[in-house]
Parts: C-alpha cells; sequence; structure tokens
C-alpha cells in the first residue's frame, strides 16, 4: 500500500491560537488604535480565524479586556518590566538600570494606552493602581538597601515614580531626558 503523497497546499485549517495570542493581540491593537478599536470582528480578520477561535477562550470583549489588563498589570508581566530582574541587582545599579528603562520609548507606548484606558474602565484602574503599588515597593526597598529612612525613602521613592510617570505623559510635549540627565537625578536622589 503506497501513501499518498503529502500536498504542498495549505491544509485549510487556521492556526490555534492560545489565550496568550488573543491577549497579545488585543493589547497591541490598544497600543496602535486605542480601546475602540478593539473589537472580536477585527481582531479575527487581523488573526485569519473565526469568532469561533475567540469564543472557545472568551466570553465577550469584556472578558478579553479583562485578560490584557490582567496580563499586562501581572506579577508575571514584571519581567519584560524589567522589574524582577533588577531586584536581583546590587541596589545602585539597580537604580540606574530603572533609570534607563525610564527613556526606553518602546517601553512605554503600551503603558501610555493602559494608563489611558485605566482612565475610564474602573477594574483596569485598580489593576494599575496595584501595578504602581508594586513599583513604589521596588524602589522605596532600594532606597531602604541604601540606608535611608522609611520616610526618606518613600520621599525619594516617590520622587523617582512620579518622576517616570510624568516621562510617560509628558514625552509628546516636552523634551524627553537623556540617560545622563536620568543618572543625574539618581545621583542627586541618593545623595544623603
Amino acid at each position: 500500500m503506497q501513501r499518498a503523497a503529502k500536498s504542498d497546499k495549505p491544509s485549510g485549517r487556521r492556526p490555534r491560537l492560545s489565550l496568550d495570542d488573543w491577549t497579545a493581540a488585543g493589547l497591541q491593537l490598544l497600543v496602535t488604535e486605542g480601546r475602540n478599536a478593539v473589537k472580536i470582528s477585527r481582531l479575527c480578520d487581523d488573526l485569519g480565524v473565526t469568532k469561533g477561535s475567540f469564543y472557545w477562550h472568551f466570553t465577550d470583549i469584556d472578558d478579553l479586556m479583562k485578560a490584557i489588563a490582567t496580563r499586562y498589570t501581572s506579577q508575571d508581566n514584571d519581567a519584560a518590566r524589567g522589574l524582577t530582574s533588577v531586584e536581583e541587582l546590587p541596589v545602585r545599579e539597580r537604580l540606574a538600570r530603572m533609570g534607563t528603562m525610564l527613556v526606553d520609548d518602546r517601553a512605554w507606548e503600551a503603558e501610555v494606552a493602559v494608563r489611558e484606558w485605566a482612565r475610564s474602565d474602573p477594574q483596569v484602574a485598580e489593576s494599575v493602581r496595584a501595578l504602581d503599588q508594586r513599583i513604589m515597593t521596588v524602589v522605596e526597598n532600594a532606597f531602604l538597601e541604601l540606608g535611608f529612612d522609611e520616610d526618606e525613602a518613600r520621599i525619594r521613592g516617590g520622587t523617582l515614580v512620579y518622576a517616570g510617570i510624568g516621562f510617560v505623559y509628558g514625552r509628546d510635549n516636552l523634551p524627553s531626558p537623556t540617560v545622563e540627565q536620568i543618572q543625574a537625578l539618581l545621583s542627586i536622589l541618593v545623595r544623603k
């Protein structure tokens, strides 16, 4: 008995998408075109799949949006943000790395989109608040390790975190700081 020859034609089967595929595609669309662009039909067209594929993972668009918010602000995404890796560095190097991350344009596109979305969605706003608290804790702990008391660590850490949020929102209207300027700010903040 002979085997049938393999055809070079596509089988007509569409790719099987994972939950991560859908949330990544939704986040990308959120970043590039805003919350109102994230629609089931648009995502299905972009991904080349049917709506059945969407409904395999989600009950509706709100379910997808919750998954996007959860994924973006979860501790699993701390690695992408660099929080996990910086916590393992010596404290001065950790602060320097966090400062460098403040001027990385690629990192902030999604941050701006999610923060803008949070302004109109209480659940996303809560996720962003939790993320901000994690970031604040990492930064405060760095200043505690440098020997500052709790109040000083909170003030210095807050200055750095608020500056970072300001850089995110001001980057279209104000000159973006350079790595050197961020390092100069850090050298002021770590002085006793």
